[in-house]
Parts: C-alpha cells; structure tokens; sequence
C-alpha cells in the first residue's frame, strides 16, 4: 500500500504553516520600514518644494509646511490658516507618523523667507513606525532653509 499516513500529513502541514508564518512577518517588517523610508522622503520632498516655490517667488508668496501627527500641509502665506482654499494636505502611510518635532519658536510650522530661501523654522522633525516608535528617520532644517 502506497501514501501518506495522517502523522506525516500532519508535519507536512505544520512546516508549511511555520514556513508561512516566518514569510509573513519578514514582509510585514519589510513593509513597515518601506513605509518609514517613503514617509520621511515625502516630508524632505515636501520641505524642499516648499522652499523652492517659495524662491521661485510663485504667486508672489512664500510657501511653509504645518505638521500634524498624521499629516503635513502645504500652505501659501506666512502663517498657517486651516481653512485657507490654497492648502495641500498630504497625509503620511497609516503605518508611520509624525511623533515629534522640535523646531526653533516651537511651533508645527516651517516657512522659509522669500529672498534667500532660510528659515527661522529650523530644527528636527522625526518620523517613527506607528508599531515600533524606536524605529526613527529624523530629517533636520538647517537655518538656510536646506533639508539634510
């Protein structure tokens, strides 16, 4: 008689299931750091647009970023109004977050000055998984307006 016995069906299925289990937490960690990497790429990106539209002189304004945990919005102006008709909220992967932020006047906005591109706004702004708030990308605003 030919087949399989119901104990090796048995290990057969549990070294599958343990096999997929070790698959799927090494996606889910590899997911999650993804998602931090693109998140604080998005705030460097969107840190350095803003300052660029606002060397560009576009719509003859200078252009900040306010932070919320969850979120950055692009705003025109010097100050950040929340129901301006202008603001881009970009809201960050529900796996990351904004978890602080230490910017000198220590408010959640940057803006950077119209002629020369600087901040008074500078300092850190550091992104962390939702899951692990040890894992940290810190992007730092130097006083020049330039984004590290």
């Amino acid at each position: 008689m030919r087949g399989f016995t119901l104990i090796e069906l048995l290990v057969a299925v549990a070294v599958v299931a343990i096999l997929a289990n070790i698959a799927t937490i090494s996606f889910r960690g590899f997911r999650e750091r993804q998602a931090l990497s693109i998140g604080a790429e998005e705030v460097r990106m969107l840190l350095s647009r803003a300052r660029a539209r606002t060397l560009a002189a576009e719509d003859d304004s200078v252009y900040g970023l306010h932070l919320t945990s969850s979120s950055v919005i692009t705003f025109r102006g010097a100050v950040y109004n929340a129901g301006a008709a202008g603001n881009e909220t970009h809201d960050l992967d529900s796996l990351v977050t904004i978890s602080a932020y230490s910017l000198a006047g220590g408010g959640a906005d940057v803006v950077f000055d119209k002629r020369t591109g600087a901040t008074s706004d500078y300092g850190t702004i550091t992104v962390a998984l939702v899951s692990d708030a040890s894992e940290t990308q810190v992007i730092t605003i130097a006083q020049t307006g330039l984004v590290e």
